[in-house]
This record gives structure tokens, C-alpha cells and sequence, in this order.
């Protein structure tokens, strides 16, 4: 593609990220895409090297921010839903590298659900969760109401109800364990 390529440290440092991370110039053609990013993108478009719209519009207002704003960091944020509604959130950000002969656009998407997953998981370690538990909260932290978290748990929302109380008082817990 680029001496970006070559650039063997940097690619390993963006192929360790969790986030997609895609360099694009200022055409918006793609210079480099990590592994997770071009997953993502496929993700949204159903095809190979393209990139959702949603990317190109956000890449588009950067640049032509650029004329109000100059030089000034700006990061424009957005979000896209695909069909499966997987949440993504996408911010793009000005890049100067010197492998890059001009400026270039650091695109990185974020999968909210992932996201919320590492969240979930964590918090469980930290609240002492059963498996069932952790479950139950992980649903319950991608805002889906109890009737929804019991019927993709096979279990009955009174059940719901009662790990989610669990849930509660061994936060509470932990919090008071820490004052």
C-alpha cells in the first residue's frame, strides 16, 4: 500500500487495538485499515473495500471544517446502526505522520456492544457475579428492558428480578467495603 506498511512498530501497535482504526488520505482512500476496523467495516457494508458511508460523510465535515477551524484539533463524532443493530461509533480525527506525505484523516470505530461487553465483564470480576449473574448484567448494561433479558435467558422475569437484585447489593457491597 504505503510506507506506512513498512512501518512494522506502528502496524503492530494498531492491529493489537480492539477499536477498528482506519488511515485515509485526504481523497478518502484507504492508506490502511487494522484487522478489527476492517471487520467493522465489512460489518456495514456487507462487502469488501468499502467503506460505509457514514465514514466518508464524518471524513467529508472534517475536511471542510478545516476552513473554519484551521489547524485546531477537532474530532467529529458519529453514530451508524447496522441491519443486525449493532450500534458502531465513529470518530475522526486529523493525523500527521511522517510517513505520510500529507495530512491524513485517523478514523476509529468503535463497536458499542463489544464495548459494553468488556464493561460488563469487568464489573462482574470486581462485583464477585455468578456466570448467570454476569449475563443478566450484561444485557441489563445494553439498556434491554427485563422482559427481553428473561426471554433471551430462557428464564422468567421474576428470575430476572432476582439476579438483578443480587446484582444491586453486591455492589453496594463492594462501594461500601470502599468507604
Amino acid at each position: 500500500m504505503n510506507s506506512l506498511e513498512n512501518n512494522h512498530f506502528l502496524t503492530s501497535i494498531l492491529e493489537g487495538f480492539v477499536d477498528g482504526i482506519l488511515i485515509l488520505n485526504l481523497q478518502s482512500d484507504l492508506v490502511y485499515a487494522n484487522t478489527p476496523g476492517t471487520r467493522i467495516c465489512q460489518h456495514l457494508t456487507h462487502s469488501e473495500n468499502t467503506l460505509p458511508d457514514e465514514v466518508l460523510r464524518s471524513c467529508d465535515a472534517l475536511i471542510e471544517s478545516r476552513e473554519l477551524y484551521g489547524d485546531r484539533p477537532l474530532v467529529i463524532e458519529s453514530e451508524v446502526t447496522n441491519d443486525q443493530s449493532q450500534t458502531f461509533r465513529i470518530r475522526v480525527q486529523w493525523l500527521k505522520l511522517d510517513d505520510l506525505q500529507q495530512p491524513s484523516l485517523l478514523v476509529r470505530l468503535e463497536d458499542q456492544q463489544q464495548g459494553l461487553q468488556s464493561l460488563a465483564v469487568t464489573e462482574a470480576k470486581k462485583y464477585g457475579l455468578t456466570p448467570r449473574e454476569a449475563e443478566v448484567w450484561f444485557l441489563k448494561r445494553c439498556n434491554l428492558p427485563r422482559k427481553e433479558i428473561a426471554a433471551r435467558l430462557y428464564i422468567t422475569i421474576d428470575t430476572v428480578k432476582k439476579h438483578l437484585g443480587n446484582i444491586q447489593s453486591k455492589k453496594q457491597a463492594h462501594q461500601e467495603s470502599w468507604c
